[in-house]
């Protein structure tokens, strides 16, 4: 034998070494799952070139009859059921009531800057109702009051009641014994318009309940996109959306919210609200509320 037919047998056994390498770097260190197929064709590939028949075997990852069993399952942890609410979404709004709370007799809270509330509520209400007939010109806009003038809660309500309103919003402002009480919050009815019904002696049916349950949650819908509202013109505190048992809402036949602007007893903010800028600010969260509230796509 000579030179050049050693030289060709050695390159033979070189590149079948590095053909078993491959072979042992591809199937005894990967994933047996991932790499499954992978390993068939090597193998194939493998035996084909060493001229013997491959032959068929089963593997017992890929093999059903080895699928997971009974008591491997029972072993899983439980993901638990996820229930997802449909959100409640409101019709066409034909006529928005806005209710300035307090007036004459009945003066409200009185803050830090010694305003009474009732004048406060009166100026933002007006601020309020210009700019939504501006930007819903198609939409009656009703004010309970347009003056200094004294109206029970029943009267308020059953104004809405009457006209068949879309949405009632009261505007109040908040006070409190602690100095340091800051922020806004919203209040819907929740279910304290049932228990007010059986207090006077209502009956609740189905439909009645099915009726006033979907207006409740249209109450909440807008408190939610009241707050959401404020959170990106003010920098307080979000005291949260909350159910409330006030006459405006536990006695509303429409979607209706109590809505807290601002706490008049603070130092920063019962100052702050003298200002014409602060009550503008005010008033233009509660109009984008109310857009954002009749807008079926937006979900607060």
């Amino acid at each position: 034998m000579n030179a050049f037919h050693r030289h060709i047998r050695r390159m033979i056994s070189l590149l079948a070494g590095v053909s078993a390498l491959s072979l042992l770097s591809s199937s005894a260190f990967a994933d047996p799952v991932i790499h499954h197929h992978t390993r068939l064709e090597a193998q194939r590939e493998t035996s084909a070139g060493a001229g013997s028949v491959v032959k068929k075997t089963t593997d017992p990852v890929m093999n059903t009859q080895n699928s997971v069993t009974t008591q491997d399952k029972a072993a899983l942890p439980q993901l638990p059921d996820i229930t997802v609410e449909t959100p409640v979404l409101p019709g066409e709004i034909r006529t928005i009531v806005i209710d300035p709370g307090h007036g004459g007799t009945n003066a409200g809270a009185i803050g830090v800057a010694r305003i009474h509330e009732k004048y406060l509520t009166l100026q933002v209400a007006l601020i309020v109702a210009d700019r939504l007939r501006a930007k819903m010109p198609d939409v009656n806009i009703v004010l309970t009051r347009q003056r200094d003038e004294a109206l029970s809660l029943t009267e308020r309500i059953q104004m809405a009641n009457q006209i068949q309103a879309d949405l009632f919003v009261s505007l109040h402002f908040n006070s409190s014994t602690n100095p340091e009480a800051i922020g806004y919050e919203s209040f819907w009815a929740g279910d304290f318009w049932a228990a007010d019904m059986e207090k006077n002696g209502e009956t609740i049916d189905d439909q009645t309940r099915e009726t006033r349950t979907k207006t409740a949650k249209l109450g909440e819908r807008m408190a939610k996109c009241f707050n959401h509202a404020m959170h990106r013109r003010f920098d307080v505190l979000d005291r949260g959306v909350k159910p409330g048992d006030y006459t405006v809402l536990t006695r509303a036949a429409v979607p209706s919210v109590v809505l807290e602007l601002a706490f008049l007893s603070h130092a920063k903010e019962g100052i702050g609200v003298v200002s014409q800028s602060v009550r503008s600010k005010l008033a233009d969260a509660v109009v984008d509320a109310i857009v954002k509230y009749g807008n079926v796509d937006y979900i607060p």
